[in-house]
């Protein structure tokens, strides 16, 4: 489970999130919705390490890791693919793989095939090196990289950008198989109807701050969320 509570943090000089609680029940998966510049990366980014909170409590399975490094919270538990992908490009998607090995995973080989079995194009292309691949096939490797270090949550920013209609279904499809398998998932992502589709439970953003949460049947029939999101 993973709990933030009362999150404030700062992108350069600029407060951009302010009091953001939300939480990622056990083998759940939670959705943020929101404009761009609505805070919804800075929010990922302090959770996963990459900024250091100006307040708050970011809590995984009741541990405080607000105030971890960043290799030491990959090493409690949580796996974070920024928006980009951020793969090594000279690197093949094998070597892409270890690189997660850092974390300890007691049985990396076993986790290895599973990405293979997940995205059975990187099976095809694992000799080959990751700039050389589109960007859907980017987008798999670096959930792969993720999955390799064996989270208990797996946290993805923005999976579906850039990317044609027919690969943002394959990866949505390896996210709703990573969910039936009990993986918690916090995930952003601005195709709202998609996201919907396959959370637990939502929470919108606007500057900065968490305005409206609920399940997906009740966003759906929000007038606000229907009309900036799903009109």
């Amino acid at each position: 489970m993973l709990t933030v509570s009362n999150l404030c943090a700062s992108y350069g000089a600029i407060r951009a999130v302010r009091d953001v609680s939300l939480q990622v029940g056990a083998g759940s998966l939670s959705v943020v919705l929101g404009a761009n510049g609505a805070g919804k990366s800075t929010t990922l980014r302090a959770i996963a390490g990459l900024h250091r909170p100006v307040t708050g409590e970011i809590l995984l399975e009741e541990r405080p890791i607000q105030r971890m490094p960043l290799h030491s919270v990959v090493r409690n538990g949580l796996a974070f693919v920024p928006e980009g992908r951020m793969v090594v490009a000279p690197l093949t998607v094998e070597e892409n793989l270890s690189l997660s090995r850092f974390a300890g995973a007691p049985n990396a080989s076993e986790i290895e095939d599973r990405v293979y079995a997940l995205f059975p194009r990187l099976a095809e292309r694992r000799k080959q090196p990751a700039g050389l691949m589109s960007g859907g096939e980017q987008q798999m490797l670096a959930i792969g990289r993720a999955l390799m270090t064996a989270p208990k949550v797996l946290v993805l920013d923005e999976p579906s950008m850039g990317l044609a209609p027919a690969i943002v279904d394959l990866v949505f499809e390896a996210i709703v198989a990573l969910h039936k398998d009990g993986q918690s998932i916090l995930l952003v992502e601005q195709n709202a109807a998609i996201a919907l589709s396959v959370a637990d439970y939502g929470y919108v953003m606007r500057r900065g701050q968490i305005v409206i949460e609920g399940d997906p049947a009740s966003l759906k029939e929000n007038p606000e969320v229907l009309e900036a999101y799903l009109s």
